[in-house]
């Protein structure tokens, strides 16, 4: 004997399946058609630290004439190309290629300031959806503009201290930012197909965690210098010394 069990207050339209999609945690393709898991599906239990180092003599990073900013600002040099004293390079982001799509939404937010006519970081990172506050510290105006291959473009105004936007990015791509009022200021904005990434510090490190056991590319991006690549395998519950080094131009 068979059973036939009607819901005559359920209707099979789009909005039902979202709804029971929803409630089951369906892994439905995004706009872009890429299937997405949540941060916490995609966590591992190994680390990948590592250094990356400049070669050779970094070029001289020079002051930066910062008129016309708002009263009291304090001076500001160029940041393209911050090396330390052991040939640490800093601003590089390092992350894997080939890893577990993710939806960044429910990560927290990260931050992009903008202090006495720069911006703060000078790099920063999400992970595809998650959110990103643009905000100023300055009680002046700036604007936040950039233009990349795969995410919408946007030009917003900030207009004193206090002012902030949330953005969100559908699509993995680095990109500039830059303010057109005080054009000096530029920044990077990178947008990850995952959480598994990372920017050098003042002394060239970088860590990244909850890597998921798996065959990788691990790839180091400077604005100047550009990619290098290396071939990865994650097993579980390792940690694995990577280091990256940069050469100046034509060595």
């Amino acid at each position: 004997m068979s059973f036939r069990v009607r819901w005559p207050f359920l209707r099979w339209n789009t909005s039902t399946l979202l709804l029971v999609c929803l409630a089951v945690s369906c892994d439905a393709p995004d706009a872009r058609g890429v299937r997405r898991t949540t941060p916490e599906n995609a966590r591992g239990d190994s680390v990948i630290r590592g250094r990356v180092i400049f070669t050779g003599t970094p070029p001289v990073m020079q002051p930066i004439e910062n008129r016309p900013c708002h009263s009291g600002a304090k001076p500001i040099r160029q940041e393209t190309v911050l090396v330390d004293s052991t040939g640490g390079l800093k601003n590089v982001f390092v992350y894997l290629q080939g890893g577990p799509a993710v939806d960044g939404s429910s990560l927290p937010p990260a931050v992009l300031d903008q202090i006495d006519c720069r911006y703060e970081p000078h790099v920063v990172g999400v992970t595809v959806k998650q959110p990103l506050i643009v905000k100023s510290s300055d009680p002046t105006l700036h604007n936040t503009h950039y233009t990349p291959a795969n995410n919408p473009s946007e030009n917003f105004a900030l207009r004193t201290a206090g002012h902030q936007k949330t953005v969100r990015f559908i699509a993995p791509e680095i990109f500039p930012v830059r303010c057109d009022v005080h054009p000096w200021m530029t920044a990077y904005i990178g947008v990850f197909d995952n959480p598994f990434f990372s920017i050098t510090t003042d002394s060239g490190e970088f860590l990244i965690n909850n890597v998921p056991e798996g065959d990788y590319t691990l790839t180091a991006w400077h604005e100047i210098y550009g990619e290098l690549r290396q071939k990865v395998t994650v097993k579980r519950g390792q940690a694995i010394d990577i280091n990256f080094e940069y050469k100046p131009p034509g060595t």
